[in-house]
């Protein structure tokens, strides 16, 4: 039986890398080397990856991101209904576009409603699919990511969701032929799929991997088995994962992937599933480390997070990024006190397991804990409101990215010359290229094709005679 996709109502430079050097401050070459100097490694794999270079930002900075790309949205709306009312003319047609009401435009809050509600229906066909928690993620971040380049008034979540699942299964190898994909989906074509494929990727700078949480969730299982005073409730810690693994599921419907490293957004999933075990894990880790002996427990959280050192992420990641100013998450700490700023990254991350003070590391848990619980207490998004700024997005979407207004086939029949004017133009020079690979000593000069042809009128009138 088909899985239904709800039908409602029919209507930028990548940031600087801030990597740490390395603890006993040694360079590749000597202090009196000549051999030009190479950037340190980061301090964990994490912060090398364009996850953490491209997609990480402030709450101030996604806020002021996504009002831009609102304002932007209506501006370009009012012009191209303008410009509908004349390719409707040129048509034949009878101009009957007009510029929506400016109540009509949907808000950065009404966006994301829909956003969240699309996610939401991506989480439910990936599981109708029987594909993995990893595509499941991976195309929520899709959609995500999306729409912090584009605007839902210039492409419609419906349309663009299929996509991005579709997308997330090959890129997390497990691929769904195209015909399969849209037989279990209703009113989606394979061409409604494909033709935005290349759209999404343009919008995902082509970076398709995903660093999820749930590999840090259940390195974090690991790394908490590991306290040895008082010794660790393994039981305990294994009961609560499925508790663990839920918060993480609700976190996927917040900004959190922009905000926090994985291993933080696992650790506050942790708290929120046993708050006793994880607070009691810290205190012990910070005692010990302060008694000297806390450093092998640093460089034990990377072997407990599948050898890529996610424990250690949950305090330097956001530790450096706080320090040069692009701090992960710091905006979403803004309410709490200012003893939770940022200390200075360099030194703390040797004097702190994790590289941040306790009151500090708990700052950045509480923040991810306040966004997953008001995810978790409005999981299911009202349909009724939904369907309510789905008809105001129709009165406001942009008509150029709507099939059948005249605007799009327009625009579709300019696109569509110009394609073939530039094959016209490539054959000619493909032409050109093959005749003079055809002479072997090159083609004739201009100036002696006259002259050539004179001779040979000349040697045919003396043969005649």
């Amino acid at each position: 039986m088909p899985t239904a996709i709800p039908t409602l109502p029919e209507p930028q430079g990548a940031r600087p890398t801030d990597v740490v050097a390395p603890a006993n401050g040694d360079h590749p070459a000597g202090s009196g080397s000549s051999a030009p100097a190479r950037a340190a490694p980061p301090a964990t794999p994490y912060l090398g990856t364009s996850q953490y270079r491209h997609w990480r930002y402030t709450a101030a900075e996604l806020g002021a991101l996504r009002a831009e790309l609102n304002a932007k949205s209506r501006e370009v709306t009012a012009a191209n209904v303008a410009a509908e009312q004349q390719a409707q003319l040129a048509l034949g047609q009878s101009a009957s576009a007009s510029p929506p009401p400016p109540q009509a435009y949907l808000t950065v809050d009404d966006e994301l409603l829909l956003v969240r509600f699309y996610c939401a229906q991506a989480a439910k066909i990936a599981r109708a699919f029987g594909l993995p928690e990893a595509v499941e993620a991976t195309a929520m971040s899709y959609i995500r990511r999306f729409y912090l380049k584009n605007s839902v008034m210039e492409w419609h979540p419906k349309n663009i969701m299929p996509t991005c699942l579709f997308l997330a299964a090959k890129t997390t190898n497990h691929p769904i032929p195209i015909d399969v994909f849209v037989s279990k989906l209703s009113k989606v074509t394979p061409a409604a799929v494909l033709d935005l494929e290349f759209l999404v990727a343009q919008s995902l700078a082509f970076e398709f991997w995903v660093r999820g949480a749930d590999k840090a969730v259940r390195g974090w299982a690991l790394e908490l088995q590991t306290q040895t005073s008082p010794p660790a409730d393994v039981e305990a810690i294994q009961r609560a994962l499925p508790r663990a693994l839920a918060a993480l599921a609700a976190a996927r419907h917040t900004d959190a992937e922009f905000l926090f490293s994985p291993s933080q957004i696992a650790l506050a999933c942790w708290r929120l599933a046993r708050k006793e075990t994880v607070d009691g894990f810290l205190d012990w880790k910070y005692a010990s480390f302060g008694a000297g002996d806390g450093a092998s427990g640093a460089g034990g959280a990377g072997g407990a997070n599948d050898g890529e050192g996610e424990a250690r992420e949950a305090g330097v990641g956001l530790a450096n990024k706080g320090a040069a100013g692009a701090g992960d998450g710091d905006a979403a700490d803004a309410a709490l006190p200012a003893a939770t700023a940022e200390p200075d990254a360099d030194a703390d991350a040797a004097r702190y397991p994790y590289g941040l003070p306790r009151r500090a590391l708990d700052a950045k848990l509480r923040a991810v804990e306040a966004l997953i619980g008001a995810a978790a207490e409005d999981v299911d998004v009202d349909v009724g409101v939904v369907k309510a700024i789905d008809r105001r997005l129709r009165a406001c979407t942009n008509p150029e990215k709507v099939p059948g207004t005249a605007l799009y086939i327009k625009r579709k029949a300019e696109q569509e010359a110009a394609a073939a004017e530039a094959r016209a133009a490539k054959a000619a020079r493909e032409a050109v290229k093959m005749q003079d690979a055809s002479e072997v000593f090159g083609g004739l000069l201009p100036g002696k094709k006259a002259a050539i042809g004179e001779d040979a009128g000349s040697v045919d009138l003396g043969a005649e005679r």
